[in-house]
Parts: C-alpha cells; structure tokens; sequence
C-alpha cells in the first residue's frame, strides 16, 4: 500500500477517515495520501456543464471551490504527517461511484479510505450510500472508517467468508498482500444461520484455505446465528479484531450488511473499520 485514495466531502466523518489513512499509512509505510473530492453542479441543475449549459466559468468556479476546500483538509492534516509521507490533492468533475476506479487508476490508488456518515441527515444519507456504492465497485481494497473510529494499528484481521466456491471468490493474493503490510494475525470466520459447529469445523473449505494462506496460519471460527451482522460484530469486539474485512459479491453480503435495519450498528457505530476487498 504505497498510495491512498481518501474521498472526502469535508465533513467531520470524512476528516476523521482522513486521519485514519495517515494512521495506516504510518503503519504500512505508505509514501502518497491522495485527497479526493469527486464535484458536481448544484442539485437543480439539470445541463452537464461539461457539455453545454453552466458554461466553462462556472465549471472553474465548482473546480476551484473543490480544491479550496481539498486544500484546507490538507492544512489541517499537516501536523499529523510524519516524514515521508505526502499528502495531495485531486479534484475530479461527475459523481464519486462513477469516477472511483478511473480516479484510481489516475492516481495509481492501492487501497482507499472513506466514512460511513457525512455531516448532517441529507449528506450522512448521501455519502454513506456513496461509501457502500464504491465499496461495491472499486477495484481496489476499501476502508470503511465508523464515525467514532479512529486509528489503532491493525494487528488481528478477521477475515468473515460464507464458505461458498473459496478458490473461484477469494482474492488470495489481495489478502495476503494486506496481511504482508500490516503483519496482522489473521482470524476466519463463518457465521451459519443453523447448524452445530462440528459440522463446519473440518470442512473442506478449512483446508483450503489452510493451502491457500500457507505461512501465515490462520485461525478458524465458526458461529451460529440468525443475525448474521450482529454476530459479526460481536465477534470482532470479543476478540479485539482491529479491521473486518469482507468480500461483496453481487446480491450478497455487503449489499444486506447495510440494506437491513438490524446491521446498523456495525456500519454506523461499530469501532472496528470494515474492508471490503473484491473477487478474482
């Protein structure tokens, strides 16, 4: 992880994920922190000022605004900055999901950092439904910082798997990769609705994933529980995870971890950062 992506709306949320990153940084060694604000005309205009309508100056105005603000956060980030560490900004025109991975790409992004919630009821609900909608489709790794988290050095990483077609879903190599920054104990979890713990507990699937994280012995749980965000979350306190990370699949686990009333908990108040890391 040598570069890290933030999106920031300015909010308090977004400058608290922004310490985080510099946090991380601190521990994988990062050298680039890319502030990023993706602008858009006001909500009642309805013309792309890129095509025709607002005109050029008012586009250079919003771009201006941007980067104002971006610069701001920089500032107010500098004292936190250790040596070494650079900190810049980028500004991009059109909707932040629809500009992530081409923002990555420009940028040369590693893994990305953002907040669950932004300043108020309208932009918490806007931005927090951004952060799932990137978390969804960005290419790379995804940080999603609670709003009362801040950063402790992730040392136990709780790996949550549904145990379905392991070798075909599961980025091994992302994983690892993350394993190898931060030198984290890994912890593997599997929460089933039903069910004793014997049934799972020599699964083939154990042993795949055994052969697939060689050298970096890995520890297995197996849960029972209806409520399966809750006992995620239960889980990760009870056993000091510092980061959960997830793997979204279409019409899957990171699309209900925040469709469902009874998950809030763990994407809005939850201590613990959850990383969204995506299939081969």
């Amino acid at each position: 992880m040598k570069t890290i992506l933030v999106p920031t709306d300015f909010s308090d949320t977004s400058l608290k994920a922004a310490s985080y990153a510099i946090g991380l940084a601190k521990q994988v060694q990062a050298t680039r922190i890319v502030l990023f604000n993706a602008f858009s005309a006001p909500m009642n205009t309805t013309i792309d000022p890129l095509v025709v309508g607002i005109g050029i100056m008012d586009y250079e105005m919003l771009e201006g605004a941007a980067l104002e603000g971006l610069q701001y956060v920089k500032d107010k980030l500098s004292s936190e900055c250790p040596e070494g560490l650079e900190i810049e900004v980028f500004a991009k025109y059109g909707l932040l999901s629809e500009n992530i991975n081409i923002s990555c790409k420009e940028v040369e992004a590693d893994v990305i950092v953002m907040g669950i919630t932004g300043g108020g009821m309208v932009s918490e609900k806007l931005f927090g439904s951004n952060t799932t909608v990137v978390a969804r489709c960005a290419n790379v790794p995804v940080i999603i910082v609670p709003p009362i988290s801040t950063y402790k050095p992730i040392s136990r990483l709780l790996l949550v798997s549904d145990f379905v077609a392991i070798e075909e879903f599961v980025p091994f190599s992302v994983i690892k990769k993350v394993l190898d920054d931060t030198q984290a104990k890994l912890l593997i979890l599997h929460v089933a609705a039903s069910g004793h713990h014997s049934l799972y507990e020599g699964a083939y699937e154990c042993f795949s994933f055994k052969e697939m994280f060689e050298g970096y012995q890995p520890e297995f749980h197996f849960v029972v529980n209806t409520d399966f965000a809750g006992a995620i979350n239960k889980f990760a306190e009870e056993n000091h995870a510092d980061i959960v990370m997830v793997i979204p699949k279409k019409h899957s686990f990171l699309s209900s971890i925040f469709n469902k009333s009874h998950t809030k908990d763990l994407a809005f108040h939850s201590n613990i950062p959850l990383m969204a890391v995506h299939e081969i």
